[in-house]
């Protein structure tokens, strides 16, 4: 039977091209105002050994791939160990649907499958605060946001560093 409904299923590594080009596809809409894709530090040949080694254990816990029945990717996210403030709670690192494909219900069919697997321990997840709309969805699903615990993250590009804000928020079946 061909079922024509995504599914939900462990990233494999075959799968990091795939992965790799999906992010480079959607990363322009983490931080509005910043484009990565045109920046050579984002070449696919940079990025996959990075994602590879930042998706996959030891780094990770799981990766959650969203895949169609024709085999595309159009959505992941990972979990990895200690990336609360403290080290001490489980992160929801990266969470990316394929840009253009948004209000199809891909993110909330993949947040659907990796709270069911972490409801128990609870996630973190940092946003950059500029990406409403990723704040927005993280709300309905009931993160809540941690004042106060705002971080300055670095992120490399060619043309120098750029420093930009997220807050932490932090949800748990119970929150």
């Amino acid at each position: 039977m061909i079922t024509t409904s995504p599914i939900v299923r462990t990233a494999l590594e075959t799968d990091i091209e795939q992965i790799t080009t999906l992010f480079l596809h959607s990363v322009d809409t983490s931080v509005p105002g910043i484009t990565f894709s045109t920046d050579p530090d984002y070449a696919l040949d940079k990025i996959i050994p990075s994602l590879q080694k930042r998706l996959f254990p030891p780094r990770s816990y799981k990766t959650y791939v969203l895949e169609l029945h024709t085999g595309e990717i159009v959505g992941y996210g990972n979990v990895k160990p200690k990336g609360g403030p403290n080290h001490d709670e489980d992160e929801l690192d990266m969470f990316f649907v394929k840009a253009g494909l948004g209000g199809r219900g891909y993110g909330s069919q993949l947040m659907e499958a990796i709270q069911a697997d972490w409801g128990e321990r609870g996630l973190c997840v940092h946003v950059f605060q500029k990406n409403a709309r990723a704040i927005g969805f993280y709300e309905r699903w009931g993160f809540q946001t941690v004042e106060g615990a705002e971080v300055k993250l670095e992120l490399y590009m060619a043309n120098g560093p750029k420093e930009e804000t997220a807050c932490l928020m932090r949800w748990s079946r119970t929150s």
